[in-house]
């Protein structure tokens, strides 16, 4: 493969299922290079260290998972939809996440906190983006008459998202749906609580 950007891209695609599911310290170089079919030397030509491929990796993860959940978002035209248009992303993300062992935010997350500073910002970074644009939704909603003034903005965005986040864990976990789709119909009665 003589295009780097191809090579990188390609890396970062086989790698990411690896570490999403093995996690970032039992994943070996030996591991990407058999996903791959390229040598050390190949993946060294490419990233400085293994730590390099996790934190792209991760980052080619989070940019597939955005690119799709901005997609569902943008089809709703008012905040109580778009709401719930992040639920149903959601909905089958348990049993078919578009990133094989998981959600990486949560598996990253868990990982990342002691001995992967570089990864924690990133991770810290992505939910950030990612409560900052429930944010924007609900204040949009609030403003254009659609949701409840009335709202705590920080604290219902912050509850939405970890309410998410802790429904898929679970779920995972537990190795079916049926909490996930407890907690969605749970955060979609909210929704309508607060819509006008």
């Amino acid at each position: 493969m003589r295009n780097p950007e191809q090579t990188k891209s390609l890396i970062v695609s086989k790698a990411i299922s690896i570490f999403n599911k093995k996690g970032y310290r039992a994943t070996s170089l030996s591991d990407i290079t058999k996903a791959t079919g390229m040598t050390k030397g190949a993946i060294y030509g490419n990233f400085d260290n293994k730590d390099a491929v996790a934190v792209a990796s991760f980052q080619y993860a989070t940019e597939k998972v955005l690119g799709d959940l901005r997609t569902k978002i943008k089809a709703a035209s008012s905040a109580p939809d778009k709401l719930k248009a992040i639920l149903d992303y959601y909905d089958g993300y348990v049993e078919n996440p578009p990133i094989e062992g998981g959600c990486p935010v949560i598996n990253t997350s868990v990982e990342a906190d002691d001995e992967h500073p570089l990864l924690r910002m990133k991770v810290v970074a992505m939910i950030t983006m990612i409560k900052d644009s429930l944010k924007q939704i609900i204040h949009r909603g609030i403003q254009e008459g659609q949701l409840r003034k009335e709202i705590d903005v920080d604290l219902y965005a912050n509850m939405f998202y970890s309410t998410i986040k802790g429904a898929l864990l679970i779920s995972r976990v537990e190795g079916n749906a049926r909490t996930f789709d407890s907690i969605r119909k749970g955060l979609s009665k909210q929704i309508d609580a607060i819509a006008l």
